[in-house]
């Protein structure tokens, strides 16, 4: 992690200056101590050495937009800010201060933007490190290959280091870019290499941070449903539009990208391989796809990708997010005048037919795993006293997703192959042979007496 980033994280005195949406600041800062807290966002506590002045003043109450901060490490802005509080304590032996909560922060902040009537907090470039998903990817950044003695042991290593060739891809007014990041740090004698996959946003024009952080956000959804897991981003880089062409670009971090959940959620998968790449939906367009599609449908994509992020759900919970999912996604493609397909009955077979063989043949009959998953679903959702064995619900509610996940993946450019590749190779076997077995023998009290 960036030194300055690391200095926050850990814990460090500074100046602080409050910057208000339009750049404005008082020239005056205040001082105070920024650390990262229980909660994984940034915690700026300041002493507001004017109580008596401010008491009465709602313009200091006002949340800032950004923050800048100059401390004993090095420099930043502290961005998204989330939280403004605070205690004003007139006599006493207490001191008044304020207090702040922020998720994101850029590093190496050009000081000498304070000397300005206005500072300039936008950005033009956001670029996530991506650690551990080259396969999914398709780019080598590292090679090592070795020489061996007859004995077997290895004489030489030699570590190729290469920036892939980028591939770009459209976000209207922003331009999504994916290659590789390498980095190699130390001494002769205890030298590191760091080569991730990199993945940034850039634009023309400055802006704010969080539509760039909204993108970078959802492509990390992608890459955790790939992988069944959520897969932590471990640094990035920012470029700054108070300046042009830094001497070392500033590195940055987001609470979002960075801080895992304290649950992880895995169980569609195998372990080790993802259950897609990144050709196999068409590459950076079909990220491109699948950030335009989330605006459409953000109840089936929040049903897919949300769980990696909150972890600890409910088996039930995770049910009822799957079938509403499902149930509005089919409820917006009938709104949009398209096809008769969706107007089938019940929504879960509606969208097993639509997906057809690679669907079927996993569940063995999806007619029969429809009509078990939607009973279920109004079960749950309608009768108090409904009470399934909590395995066969965990494994409708795991192929239920699987075929909202698959189904949002056609949308997003995936072929026929590649799908019957991902249930053939990918998928967990041990998955499919419970559903199977459950689709073929359901329990009596499985699937209440409703209708769809």
């Amino acid at each position: 992690m960036d030194e300055e980033i690391q200095a926050l994280m850990s814990g460090t005195v500074g100046f602080f200056w409050p910057i208000t949406v339009d750049g404005n600041f008082d020239s005056e800062p205040e001082r105070g101590y920024i650390g990262k807290s229980k909660s994984g966002r940034l915690e700026i506590r300041t002493l507001n050495e004017n109580a008596q002045d401010t008491l009465f003043l709602a313009s200091k109450e006002t949340k800032p937009h950004a923050i800048a901060c100059l401390f004993p490490e090095g420099s930043a802005v502290v961005l998204n800010i989330s939280r403004r509080g605070g205690m004003a304590n007139i006599g006493g032996r207490k001191a008044s201060a304020y207090e702040y909560s922020a998720r994101t922060a850029v590093s190496r902040f050009p000081v000498e933007q304070l000397k300005k009537g206005r500072v300039n907090v936008k950005v033009k470039e956001l670029t996530a490190h991506f650690p551990g998903v080259s396969e999914w990817a398709g780019m080598k950044v590292s090679e090592v290959k070795s020489e061996r003695k007859g004995d077997g042991r290895v004489k030489t290593a030699t570590v190729h280091l290469k920036s892939p060739e980028e591939v770009v891809a459209d976000l209207g007014s922003l331009s999504l870019v994916i290659g590789g990041h390498w980095e190699v740090k130390g001494n002769d004698d205890r030298s590191s290499i760091y080569s991730p996959v990199s993945i940034g946003v850039k634009a023309k024009r400055a802006r704010d941070i969080s539509e760039m952080l909204r993108i970078l956000v959802r492509v990390q959804d992608l890459v955790n449903v790939a992988y069944d897991t959520f897969i932590p981003v471990d640094g990035g880089r920012a470029v700054l539009g108070a300046e042009g062409s830094p001497a070392q670009y500033p590195r940055f971090w987001n609470d979002a990208l960075m801080e895992e959940p304290k649950v992880r959620t895995n169980g569609k998968a195998g372990k080790g391989f993802p259950l897609f790449t990144l050709a196999d939906i068409d590459g950076a367009q079909g990220i491109s796809r699948w950030v335009r599609l989330y605006e459409r449908y953000p109840s089936a994509f929040d049903a897919v990708a949300t769980p990696y992020r909150v972890g600890g759900m409910t088996w039930n919970s995770y049910f009822r997010d799957t079938a509403v999912g499902i149930e509005r996604m089919l409820a917006a493609r009938k709104q949009e005048g398209r096809p008769m397909w969706a107007r089938e009955k019940p929504q879960s077979y509606a969208l097993a037919k639509r997906l057809g063989t690679p669907f079927s043949d996993f569940v063995g009959d999806e007619k029969e795993w429809a009509k078990l998953f939607w009973g279920v679903y109004n079960g749950i959702k309608h009768q108090a006293s409904y009470d399934p064995d909590p395995r066969d619900v965990v494994t409708l509610a795991l192929s239920g997703n699987l075929l909202l996940t698959t189904y949002l993946l056609q949308r997003c450019g995936m072929s026929k192959s590649a799908l019957n590749r991902l249930f053939n190779r990918n998928v967990s076997y041990l998955l499919r042979d419970r559903v199977q077995e459950l689709v073929q023998s359901p329990p009596k009290n499985l699937a209440p007496n409703s209708s769809y």
